[in-house]
């Protein structure tokens, strides 16, 4: 089957359900699993969400690579061609102001609610205690499910959307396919708008490196921020400046890589291009 004729709606919507139904059957044999070797569950918990959890997204993915691969003709392997220091600068900026400006959207009733009452949830560093399953943890989501996740998503499912809708159609089923492909309603549109942005950064670099690289910074921060309320007026402007400057800076970086896209125009086979 060749590039132009795969998927078909029905295809894609069986390559949409065998991805949520690999989730289950991963999740099922996990937690039987799990029941059985340890005596309880609370002791089994810490296993669960510092390790298995984790490792859920690149076990369950790499057969729908696989599939999708030699279904669609789309290679998994490229040359790997890490991107110049600047525009690893320029994408470390991106991620930690798109983390301050999508707090709206994470838990987003307990967000506005708590605004009208007057107080103000933003973020704050911490440095973790870490142990070898932590450790096992930050292994898995930011160095190994960002690269699966962004074959499949990016290169994959992305690419195959490209080939049948406009760019701007195929970023936003796609970011729609990604937020829904986490099981996370509390944070969707969190989810969403960094699916957005991936698919972005990704088409117009066409340098599946970029959204790894993104992926993989935006991961970090859930080990090392956490969530808190001020109900300071003093800092409720401090913050509030932040977040109007984080604002400020994802649009200018954005505008710098919507400005500067490659003239590359195969998405199945992307090597790396110098913007």
């Amino acid at each position: 089957m060749n590039n132009e004729t795969y998927p078909n709606f029905k295809q894609f919507l069986l390559l949409i359900i065998l991805f949520f139904i690999s989730f289950f059957i991963f999740y099922i044999i996990v937690i039987i699993l799990g029941l059985q070797l340890f005596d309880s569950y609370s002791a089994f918990t810490p296993i669960f969400m510092n390790f298995l959890l984790p490792a859920a997204s690149p076990i369950c993915t790499i057969p729908l690579i696989i599939y999708v691969s030699r279904k669609s003709g789309i290679p998994v392997k490229w040359k790997v061609k890490l991107p110049h220091i600047y525009f690893v600068l320029l994408l470390v900026l991106l991620a930690i102001s798109t983390i301050i400006i999508t707090q709206p959207f994470i838990y987003p009733i307990e967000y506005f609610s708590n605004l009208i009452e007057g107080r103000f949830r933003f973020i704050d560093f911490v440095m973790p205690k870490f142990n070898l399953l932590i450790v096992t943890k930050f292994i898995f989501i930011v160095f190994i499910a960002p690269i699966f996740e962004e074959i499949f998503w990016r290169k994959q499912i992305f690419g195959l959307l490209l080939k049948k809708y406009s760019p701007a159609m195929a970023i936003v089923l796609s970011s729609v396919l990604f937020a829904c492909g986490h099981l996370r309603i509390y944070d969707i549109g969190s989810l969403f708008i960094w699916g957005l942005l991936f698919c972005f950064v990704y088409y117009k670099s066409n340098s599946i490196e970029f959204s790894i690289l993104l992926h993989s910074i935006s991961n970090v921060s859930s080990f090392f921020i956490i969530r808190v309320f001020i109900d300071n007026e003093l800092q409720f402007f401090k913050y509030a400046l932040i977040m109007i400057i984080s604002a400020i800076v994802t649009y200018l970086v954005i505008s710098y890589f919507g400005r500067h896209k490659s003239q590359k125009k195969d998405y199945g086979v992307d090597d790396t291009v110098a913007l």
